[in-house]
């Protein structure tokens, strides 16, 4: 649980500083451009460690259902979007945002799957969330 637990703070310091250098590269070049880059990059990478780690070829994708492909076009809107508030809102405030955005609708989720049981806990973390958003978009 520890060792999962550094890994997810880890992924999270990692998405801050591809934000931050995406962000510095959508000053320049635009927020799709930067999307780009990347997704080219990240495609590449991790296509080398499938081909040459896990030995997994073309087989892989005609056993994808296609709907699993739609998470990519997620993630691009995802860095598109990141890339383009991060300069604007700063890291922070932007960070807050996304995180919260994924809280809430993580919780809408396992509602609507029915994965989650309702406490009164989780209006109450919701609330303090949109405080947190509230108290970083109106702070001095």
């Amino acid at each position: 649980m520890i060792g999962a637990v550094a890994i997810a703070l880890l992924g999270g310091a990692a998405v801050g500083m591809s934000r931050s250098i995406n962000g510095r590269l959508t000053m320049t070049q635009g927020p799709f451009v930067a999307s780009v880059w990347n997704h080219a990059i990240g495609f590449l990478l991790l296509s080398l460690y499938i081909l040459f780690i896990h030995r997994v070829g073309l087989p892989l994708l005609a056993e994808t259902p296609a709907f699993y492909f739609f998470g990519g076009i997620i993630g691009a809107f995802f860095v598109a979007i990141s890339s383009y508030v991060f300069p604007r809102l700063g890291a922070a405030r932007s960070g807050l945002l996304i995180i919260g955005g994924q809280m809430i609708t993580g919780l809408l989720i396992d509602y609507l799957r029915g994965t989650a049981e309702f406490h009164v806990g989780q209006p109450a973390g919701v609330a303090l969330i949109l405080l947190g958003i509230y108290l970083t978009r109106f702070s001095r």
